[in-house]
């Protein structure tokens, strides 16, 4: 009981539902914005801490807080980042940005972007037949709305993304995604769109990835979108390398504190991954974070063997 009354006045804390543990949580919720080229330059710009819409949490102490949507605070840190000379690249995000307030704020910021979009989600398209009012007149309305897997299934053949056999090697062809694309409009959302469903053969999955690129093929889509899983890394790195779900803090200004170290953290590992990249000592692909803490720890290791066996006081 003094455990559980303790954490009521952790700062931030408060209980959520995580969909894939199946159970609630208590956490501190922060939206996060960050950088990759595509390549091995990866670093987070900014965070806004997010303030759920409550009135009777203990850790408040009477204070107020307004209640910023998400999207409202990725649209910030996106304005703050121009600003500050970052390039418009593509911004990329999950199921939980794919709505008409979010993607109206990147139209007027004029950036591209490649969202995830939920698949409950409609399409206008024109009715097969006329529809017609009660006198017999043309409706205005001529418009079918049709969910987004229907709208597919009309579709009868789909593109391969993967890799292509090679008999020099001996390789088969390995298909990633059955992918099929439609440039149309969403109920929900304003604007001509392209639309990609992108199907996992392996895992049975289904993802619908909106982009205002109208000209992009599928794999394009795809490809940038991919991009956005060092995020996903970022999170894993700072809970499972820098223990960021352990911190215990009890104020604004220790979120803050906690979250720029862990900013930093990533950042400089990155960095050393970016060194030893352009210093050829990599010959495939970069390194992952945790490899370079195992690389780390691994000649920290050997130095401490050296000394050991060549101290002569010893």
């Amino acid at each position: 009981m003094i455990i559980a009354n303790f954490c009521k006045w952790i700062h931030g804390v408060f209980v959520l539902f995580d969909h894939a543990l199946k159970t609630t949580l208590k956490a501190t919720c922060v939206v996060v914005l960050y950088y990759t080229d595509g390549g091995i330059i990866k670093f987070p710009i900014c965070f806004r801490i997010y303030y759920q819409d409550t009135d009777n949490m203990p850790w408040q102490n009477g204070q107020k807080y307004v209640c910023t949507p998400k999207y409202d605070l990725a649209l910030e840190m996106l304005e703050w980042a121009i600003d500050k000379g970052f390039p418009r690249g593509v911004v990329l995000a999950d199921a939980w940005f794919g709505i008409s307030p979010f993607i109206e704020g990147l139209k007027r910021l004029k950036m591209s972007y490649v969202i995830e979009i939920k698949s409950s989600l409609t399409v206008r398209i024109p009715c097969k037949t006329p529809r017609l009012t009660k006198s017999g007149k043309l409706s205005k309305n001529q418009i079918d709305l049709v969910q987004l897997p229907d709208i597919f299934d009309m579709i009868p053949t789909s593109s391969k993304c993967g890799f292509v056999a090679d008999e020099s090697t001996g390789k088969e062809e390995r298909v990633l995604y059955h992918t099929k694309v439609i440039t149309a409009t969403l109920n929900a959302i304003s604007g001509r769109h392209r639309i990609v469903q992108s199907v996992d053969p392996k895992k049975g999955t289904t993802k619908y990835l909106l982009t205002n690129e109208l000209t992009w093929e599928a794999t394009k889509t795809i490809f940038a979108y991919s991009h956005r899983w060092v995020i996903e890394e970022f999170f894993r790195n700072a809970k499972q390398l820098s223990d960021m779900e352990g911190a215990i803090i009890r104020s604004e200004q220790g979120v803050t504190l906690a979250l720029c170290l862990v900013s930093w953290i990533d950042f400089l590992l990155h960095h050393e991954n970016y060194k030893q990249s352009t210093a050829g000592k990599l010959p495939k692909e970069p390194l992952t974070v945790p490899s370079i803490v195992r690389q780390a720890q691994y000649e920290n290791f050997v130095v401490f063997i050296n000394r050991v066996q060549n101290d002569s006081t010893i």
